[in-house]
């Protein structure tokens, strides 16, 4: 007499939408893993048309037209609400000497084209005391090293002092608190010697 075998589907029923819930697991993982290395990505700040520890163009001294600068960024920390910019110089004596400072910068920004102005918010800078972009103009031979340093934030700055009182001092100062982090540039720029002029 034959022997009959009875296969268990009930347990093959069970075992199948197990292993597809286990399957759904591993996905979600993999992908939140995927995604707090791309939060590690390091947050980067470019100039358009010169780079890092490079050469400043001409083009934004006062040995051209003085326009500023084009910038461009990525890999903005996940909270970021709010952007600053500032670019300074410190000579061999004397004060640092500011010449860009920027904020309230929306954070859906990646870019700033040249020439920018009156798009956002600016502090003076200490060459002339306007709030614009003041460009390079250094009195001494030899290349100048200046630094340009893009702040991102948690928040929008609260700064109730008068556009016109806002140094880069003081913005730093309120935004110590909110700041997520930064991302610098260093950039040189050496004047020809008949162009040199007592100012800086």
């Amino acid at each position: 007499m034959p022997t009959i075998t009875i296969e268990n589907t009930s347990s093959k029923n069970k075992t199948l939408p197990m292993l597809f819930l286990f399957f759904l697991l591993f996905m979600e993982m993999n992908a939140q893993q995927l995604s707090a290395n791309s939060n590690d990505a390091p947050f980067i700040l470019s100039g358009v048309h010169f780079e890092n520890n490079g050469n400043y163009p001409k083009l934004y001294t006062c040995d051209s037209t003085g326009i500023s600068p084009a910038l461009e960024w990525k890999n903005a920390p996940k909270n970021t609400k709010s952007f600053a910019i500032t670019m300074h110089h410190y000579p061999r004596t004397g004060d640092k000497h500011v010449y860009w400072v920027v904020y309230n910068i929306p954070p859906t920004t990646t870019s700033i084209t040249e020439n920018q102005s009156g798009v956002y918010a600016y502090g003076k800078n200490t060459v002339n005391g306007r709030n614009t972009y003041t460009p390079p103009c250094s009195k001494g031979p030899g290349a100048k090293t200046y630094t340009i340093t893009l702040y991102a934030l948690s928040e929008t700055p609260s700064i109730n002092t008068p556009a016109s009182q806002v140094t880069m001092d003081l913005l730093l100062k309120s935004i110590e608190n909110i700041k997520l982090d930064s991302a610098v540039m260093n950039v040189h720029y050496s004047r020809p010697s008949n162009l040199l002029a007592p100012k800086e």
